[in-house]
């Protein structure tokens, strides 16, 4: 056997030594820690190597604070997905109401969507942090508030007879806002409501829908005394 081949056979050993050692450190890590967090752990190295943005040893600039990308305040739907902005390659740190609610590496685009955030009920305070590549950190972004709810609103209503095709509406709420056969009808203080509302002969009914801030809906069908 040549001395070429002894050193094959060597290095073949060794890689075969590190490959059941990394076996056995991912099994126990499987049992530890779990499969969901082997997963994101799989999915953040494989967003950051897959970033093609270079590294330069020599950056000392931090990356701007990021900016988020939500078209609303207020849901009925705990589990959301965030958006938003930052240096291209960048590693994007969210907390959720004081808490780590993990980490995103922006795109080359500079984009970044990080998934699976669950938000409690009531007001919820979402907070970004940057970090480039070069180890430089950067501010705080601006505090981004979300109200979430699923609770449907309150509605109590009383409804006078039918004359001349009118009717009496009055009651409270504590939805923002309220219609009854598709009419609007003003909310104030207090969530009190008083109005008249001229009916169309052929109406029967009344429905009132009670709608609050973050979707949840109230919904009541009266049948219509007429005379």
């Amino acid at each position: 056997m040549s001395r070429l081949t002894r050193l094959e056979d060597r290095r073949n050993s060794r890689k075969a030594v590190l490959l059941i050692l990394g076996t056995i450190v991912l099994l126990a890590l499987a049992v530890f820690l779990g499969i969901p967090v082997l997963v994101k752990m799989a999915i953040f190295f494989g967003d950051l190597k897959s970033s093609k943005t270079p590294v330069d040893k020599n950056d000392l600039v931090p990356p701007p604070p990021p900016s988020f990308l939500l078209p609303y305040d207020a849901t009925n739907s705990a589990r959301q997905t965030i958006s938003g902005s930052s240096e291209a390659g960048s590693t994007v740190y969210l907390t959720l109401n004081g808490e780590s609610a993990g980490s995103v590496v922006t795109k080359d685009d500079g984009t970044f969507t990080l998934g699976n955030i669950n938000l409690k009920e009531g007001d919820n305070a979402i907070i970004a942090v940057a970090m480039d590549q070069a180890g430089n950190k950067g501010n705080p972004s601006a505090e981004a508030d979300v109200y979430y709810s699923n609770k449907p609103p309150e509605l109590t209503a009383e409804i006078s007879a039918v004359t001349d095709n009118k009717v009496e509406v009055k009651g409270t709420t504590s939805g923002e806002r309220l219609t009854a056969n598709e009419r609007l009808i003003i909310i104030g203080q207090g969530g009190k409501f008083a109005t008249t509302i001229n009916l169309n002969p052929d109406e029967k009914t009344l429905v009132l829908v009670a709608t609050d801030r973050a979707g949840n809906q109230t919904r009541k069908e009266v049948e219509l005394a007429r005379p």
